[in-house]
């Protein structure tokens, strides 16, 4: 009986523990409005309004020159949470071939059900080395996505 009571409050201490820390990292959330123009790095979270959407720019992948045919690209990583549902998804950003000089630029439809939204990079900073692209941070907008 001791060994269910003591499982009871650790299960009760660790959910009231994750519940803290969700009201922290949302604390720590920037506010921001769709289609206002904004700089993200990794690990950053915004908030947005209409329905209550938190986004969270997790990380950049560098890229490596290893075949000098390919488009170079990155891929992002990113998360939207609404109403306690998270999807997590990867989606890569190739290098604007358009446009001269070599700058990285693109967007990404994401979303949960019926919120949806446009996640447009306008600019990627990134540094050139003899083998790799290695991304930083890149100034980024989001609206909500309509057919």
């Amino acid at each position: 009986m001791k060994k269910l009571f003591f499982i009871i409050i650790l299960i009760l201490t660790i959910s009231c523990s994750k519940n803290d820390d969700n009201n922290e990292e949302m604390a720590l959330c920037q506010e921001k409005d769709f289609l206002e123009t904004f700089i993200v790095e990794p690990n950053d979270c915004f908030i947005f309004d209409d329905p209550l959407m938190t986004f969270t720019f997790v990380s950049f992948d560098d890229y490596t020159k290893t075949d000098l045919d390919e488009t170079p690209y990155t891929r992002i990583i990113a998360s939207i949470l609404i109403d306690d549902l998270t999807w997590q998804f990867p989606h890569d950003i190739y290098e604007d071939t358009e446009s001269e000089g070599i700058s990285f630029s693109g967007f990404v439809n994401a979303g949960i059900n019926d919120n949806i939204y446009t996640i447009h990079f306008d600019e990627i900073e990134f540094t050139e080395t003899e083998t790799q692209y290695i991304f930083h941070r890149a100034t980024i907008r989001l609206e909500k996505y309509e057919d």
